[in-house]
C-alpha cells in the first residue's frame, strides 16, 4: 500500500470481511489485544462511548458537532458507512485524507502481524479511528459501538472518565444479544461497568429503563436519564446535549445536522427521494412516524436484510407507504438481503400493493412510474449505497 493508492487501502480492510470472523467475547478479546499493540490508542483523550438500539449514529455525530462548534477537534468512529469507508474513522469535520488513512492502515497492519487471532473488520476499522485520532491529537474521541456492548469491540477504554450513552434500545441482533429487550438492555448496560456518569436517552420500554438503572447503582455509576421529546430527531438532539454537558458545560447545545444514510433527502425534478438507513423495527416504526407529513404518493423501495426479521421490519414501516418495490443486496461472505420476493409476499399480506425487483436498476425503473412522488430507499445501509450509485448514473 502506498499513500495514494486507495484502492488498495480499502480492499486490505474489506479483506477482514469474512463469514468465520470471530464474534462474541472472542471477537472483543482480540480487539483487546489489537488496540494493546497499538499503545492503546483509545484512550489517548477523554472519549464518549455511544451504545443503543437506535439513534447511537445520530448521537454520535451531535456530540461530535457540538464538541466541534465549541473549537474542539474531535476523532470519530461510526458504524456502518454509507457513501465512503473513511466515514468510520473521521478527524476533526471531514475524512482523512487517503494517505493518512494509508499511513494508519501500515500501523494496524503491522500490529495484526504479531496477534495470534485475525481481528474483525470492525475492529480494524476501530483501530483505524483510534490511530488516526491519536494522530492528529484530537481533544475528543467519540466511538459509537457495534453490535451490543459487553462484548463489543469497543467495550475496551481503560479510562474511568469515559462517558457512556445508552439510546433507545429494542429487539435487534437477538441471535447474539437475546431475544428479550431485557436481556439487549443488559447486554448495553455492561458498557457503564467502571465509568462514572453515563447518559440513558429516551426509552419506549420500562424494561430498558430499570435494567440500565439497576446496573447504574449496582455499578456506583451517576445516571443522568433524558426526557422524551416526542420525535427521534429532537430525542437525540437532547442526548447528546446531556452528554456533552458532562465534559464541557460551555459547549452549545447539540442541534440536528445533516448525515448520510439518515433523513438524507435529494431532489429530482418534483419528485423528493428520501435515502434512511433503518434496518429493525424499532428504526423503521420511526421512519414511518416522520414520513406521515410527506406527500402521496409515497413509494418505498425496500431490502431487508437476512440477519433481520422480515415480517416485523415489513409490519413497522409498511403504514408509510402507497406502494413497495422489493429488491434484495448483498453477497457471500458479507451481508445478505432476503430474497425480493419474500419482501413483496410480506408487504402484499399487510395489504400493501408490493412487487419484487431482480436489481437495483429494475427497482429505480419501477418505482419512477409515479411523479411527482415521495420516494422513499430504506431497510439497509448497503441498500443506500446501492440505490445511490443506480440513481446517479441515470
Amino acid at each position: 500500500m502506498n499513500d495514494l493508492d486507495s484502492q488498495a487501502v480499502e480492499a486490505w480492510l474489506l479483506s477482514f470481511v469474512r463469514a468465520d470472523a470471530p464474534r462474541g467475547e472472542s471477537a472483543r478479546t482480540c480487539a483487546a489485544a489489537l488496540f494493546n499493540a497499538l499503545g492503546q490508542p483509545q484512550d489517548r483523550v477523554r472519549a464518549i462511548h455511544v451504545v443503543g438500539t437506535a439513534g447511537k449514529g445520530t448521537v454520535a455525530r451531535l456530540v461530535a458537532d457540538a464538541l466541534r462548534r465549541r473549537g474542539d477537534t474531535v476523532g470519530l468512529h461510526l458504524s456502518p458507512h454509507v457513501h465512503d469507508i473513511r466515514e468510520r474513522f473521521a478527524v476533526a469535520d471531514d475524512l482523512p485524507g487517503w494517505g493518512e488513512v494509508a499511513e494508519a492502515a501500515a500501523e494496524v497492519r503491522a500490529a495484526i502481524e504479531h496477534l495470534g487471532d485475525e481481528p474483525t473488520f470492525f475492529a480494524v476499522t476501530a483501530a483505524m479511528a483510534y490511530v488516526l485520532a491519536w494522530r492528529a491529537e484530537t481533544d475528543w474521541l467519540v466511538v459509537e459501538a457495534g453490535i451490543g456492548g459487553r462484548v463489543d469491540a469497543t467495550n475496551t477504554f481503560n479510562r474511568d472518565d469515559v462517558v457512556s450513552v445508552v439510546t433507545a434500545i429494542g429487539l435487534d441482533h437477538t441471535d447474539v444479544l437475546g431475544d428479550t429487550v431485557a436481556l439487549i438492555a443488559a447486554e448495553k448496560a455492561a458498557v457503564l461497568t467502571d465509568r462514572r456518569v453515563a447518559i440513558l436517552g429516551p426509552q419506549s420500554s420500562d424494561d430498558a429503563v430499570s435494567v440500565v438503572r439497576d446496573h447504574a447503582r449496582v455499578a456506583g455509576v451517576r445516571l443522568v436519564e433524558v426526557v422524551a421529546r416526542g420525535d427521534w430527531k429532537l430525542d437525540a438532539e437532547a442526548t447528546a446535549t446531556a452528554a456533552v454537558a458532562e465534559l464541557v458545560p460551555d459547549a452549545p447545545p447539540s442541534r440536528f445536522v445533516e448525515q448520510p444514510g439518515r433523513d438524507e433527502r435529494h431532489a429530482d425534478g418534483s419528485t423528493t427521494w428520501i435515502f434512511d438507513g433503518a434496518h429493525n423495527p424499532m428504526k423503521l416504526r420511526a421512519l414511518a412516524a416522520s414520513l406521515a407529513s410527506e406527500p402521496e404518493p409515497r413509494i418505498g423501495i425496500v431490502a431487508i436484510g437476512v440477519g433481520k426479521a422480515l415480517d416485523p421490519c415489513v409490519a413497522a414501516i409498511a403504514p408509510a407507504f402507497d406502494r413497495v418495490v422489493a429488491v434484495t443486496f448483498g453477497s457471500a461472505p458479507g451481508p445478505q438481503g432476503h430474497e425480493a420476493a419474500a419482501i413483496a409476499s410480506a408487504f402484499e399480506r399487510l395489504g400493501v400493493r408490493a412487487q419484487p425487483a431482480p436489481n437495483p436498476a429494475a427497482a429505480l425503473a419501477a418505482a419512477r412510474t409515479d411523479e411527482p412522488a415521495t420516494i422513499v430507499v430504506t431497510g439497509s445501509f448497503l441498500h443506500l449505497t446501492a440505490m445511490r450509485e443506480v440513481l446517479q448514473e441515470s
